[in-house]
């Protein structure tokens, strides 16, 4: 089940800097140590951590790589901090990783993000839900959930999937308020 905001978003993320990648495009070992460090250092601080995720999912999850003030692909004049994890546990479509992607958004450009994640889910044919996690919402498509946002004040932050088959969606289905709950 791939997201519906394109096929690029999925490249995007795991291919932020051309360096970041083997030739297979799949982040290399050294990304993920790099993004350890920045999150364990005073830089940008991913609001999941990877055991967490790993402990929601049932799978094995690494963070692949941190950004800051990183431009969301739906809306460019918007910064966020920006943590990709992925997931070679279960190897998705093409035999790539599992993806999960979170965007925590700050200030007055929060409640815009909120309000895209909304409307972005009922435009693309889904259903928004409250969840069981205090201020998030979850976006259901085709019975599965694999998109969330979590709003408190001034911050939001957009959790999702993305590269996952129909089976890995509706397993992670039954996770996502695991995995929403692991947000920090």
């Amino acid at each position: 089940m791939r997201r519906t905001t394109g096929p690029l978003l999925i490249a995007a993320a795991l291919c932020l800097a051309t360096a970041a990648c083997s030739t297979s495009g799949t982040p290399t070992a050294a990304t993920s140590a790099t993004a350890t460090e920045v999150s364990a250092t005073a830089g940008p601080r991913c609001p999941l951590d990877a055991s967490d995720l790993s402990t929601a999912t049932g799978l094995v999850f690494d963070l692949a790589d941190v950004r800051e003030d990183h431009e969301l692909e739906t809306r460019p004049e918007v910064k966020a901090l920006t943590c990709v994890y992925t997931s070679a546990a279960t190897p998705q479509e093409a035999g790539d990783p599992l993806v999960l992607r979170v965007d925590t958004v700050t200030g007055a450009d929060a409640a815009v993000v909120r309000a895209g994640f909304e409307s972005g889910c009922a435009d693309g044919g889904g259903t928004l839900a409250d969840s069981t996690v205090t201020g998030a919402k979850t976006c259901t498509r085709g019975g599965n959930t694999v998109e969330g946002d979590i709003a408190a004040g001034d911050r939001t932050v957009e959790v999702y999937f993305v590269n996952a088959t129909a089976g890995t969606a509706v397993t992670l289905t039954r996770a996502f308020d695991k995995v929403l709950a692991s947000v920090s």
